[in-house]
């Protein structure tokens, strides 16, 4: 089975990190396209009302924005340096995993590679796992890369 479009989510984890270079041997072996992706999520309970004056509000985006731009930059590089170009997708929304969907249909990806963190029981049951949501979210192959 070959691969044309695989789509890579990142967070600036090392988890992810280690998602990045599996898929970019699995690119390089199929020859496929990649997009990168990153969801970024706005926490509705912490907003502008921490925020008092404009000037912390301009530099809380502006870190924000340069955070973002660096996550994917160093996907980009890891890509690059393997022979592999990839693209980059940045969405915003409060499910991470039913936004990584929905990259992926509007993408039509035909595999997903994603880093897990590995976390077992109460961390697990407390925190939640993005990767197990997508599993059942969605109906194309997952590579699931423990980090």
């Amino acid at each position: 089975m070959s691969y044309q479009h695989i789509l890579v989510p990142v967070d600036g984890s090392n988890t992810a990190f280690a998602a990045v270079i599996e898929a970019a041997k699995l690119a390089k072996t199929y020859n496929s396209k990649v997009t990168i992706l990153l969801v970024v999520t706005v926490d509705p309970f912490i907003g502008v009302e921490y925020i008092n004056a404009e000037s912390q509000k301009e530099d809380a985006i502006k870190h924000g924005q340069a955070m973002i731009n660096e996550i994917l930059s160093e996907a980009q590089q890891a890509f690059t340096a393997q022979g592999v170009e990839a693209e980059t997708k940045l969405v915003e929304g409060q499910e991470i995993d039913k936004e990584i969907a929905h990259a992926a249909h509007e993408i039509q990806a035909d595999l997903i590679v994603i880093g897990s963190h590995g976390r077992t029981g109460f961390k697990k049951l407390m925190l939640g796992s993005v990767t197990q949501k997508l599993l059942g979210e969605i109906h194309l192959p997952v590579l699931v890369v423990r980090g």
